[in-house]
């Protein structure tokens, strides 16, 4: 049987006590898929771990099943977090979830092998983000880096929030253009992308090199860490050069994804000169 969703359209079915729910629209920038329930997440599980974004589960794990859940998906690695009922309703859109959620990414992963091998552009422009908390700086980002031409935005798998429906939105289409990386380490990863001669530059509003003054012309990797406490002291040394964006008012520091613009927006006028 084939289906065909229109937009804002609830589809939901009841199989054995599992349910599985999609909603929202067939535009990617604003749909989210959702499915919950302790057998249809446990399928999941089994079945295409790799398209799950995040797991919520109740705080009670007592059930069977859902001690099943909890295990296979730290076994897996996967990102998950606890949840109160009335929270887990309200991701379902109903009381039925059996205590757990499952978010199904909408986005295609690549690899940074991948990407380097299909450059778009001949000196490479990455972002990297540690691990960011507030998804609206997360698509924020993901939107200048695609303004800019970046030939990619680089997440660490379970540090910070997930790609979901407020990244699409805050994206504001982009994420259907721009191609975005999972890596496990932030660590390897940068140390990777050094031994492919990609550069990797941080901001610190410390530092003694003017952000202007760094060549953003050859391959670059912009890394950012998380809100407030910054880039891991272990990621700093794979730094080729630190930076400072100047401030002359009263405020110490930029919003992170502030700070993401000013140096994308640096190298594109490097590259343009």
């Amino acid at each position: 049987m084939s289906l065909t969703l229109p937009d804002a359209v609830l589809f939901a079915y009841f199989f054995d006590h599992t349910y599985y729910r999609i909603r929202g629209s067939m535009d990617a920038e604003h749909s989210e898929n959702i499915v919950y329930g302790r057998n249809a997440v446990l399928e999941l599980l089994q079945q295409k771990p790799e398209s799950i974004e995040k797991i919520y589960f109740q705080f009670n794990t007592s059930h069977p099943k859902l001690k099943e859940i909890v295990i296979t998906a730290r076994r897996l690695k996967l990102v998950s977090g606890k949840a109160r009922l009335e929270k887990l309703s309200l991701i379902a859109g109903t009381t039925k979830h059996q205590g757990v959620c499952a978010l199904i990414s909408t986005v295609t992963y690549y690899s940074l092998e991948e990407v380097l091998a299909t450059p778009r552009n001949t000196s490479p422009l990455f972002v990297v983000l540690q691990g960011l908390d507030d998804p609206h700086n997360i698509g924020a980002i993901i939107r200048t880096a695609e303004a800019v031409a970046a030939d990619a935005v680089v997440l660490v798998e379970g540090k910070g929030a997930p790609v979901n429906a407020v990244v699409h939105k805050a994206a504001a289409g982009a994420l259907s253009h721009i191609r975005i990386c999972k890596v496990k380490s932030l660590v390897r990863a940068l140390e990777f992308l050094h031994q492919c001669n990609v550069q990797v530059i941080a901001a610190d509003m410390d530092a003694e090199l003017n952000y202007t003054d760094a060549d953003m012309k050859k391959a670059t990797a912009i890394v950012l860490g998380m809100e407030g406490s910054g880039l891991a002291p272990e990621a700093v040394k794979f730094c080729d050069h630190v930076v400072r964006i100047p401030m002359a008012g009263c405020v110490e520091s930029l919003n992170v994804s502030v700070t993401a613009g000013v140096l994308l927006y640096e190298a594109m006028r490097q590259r343009l000169a």
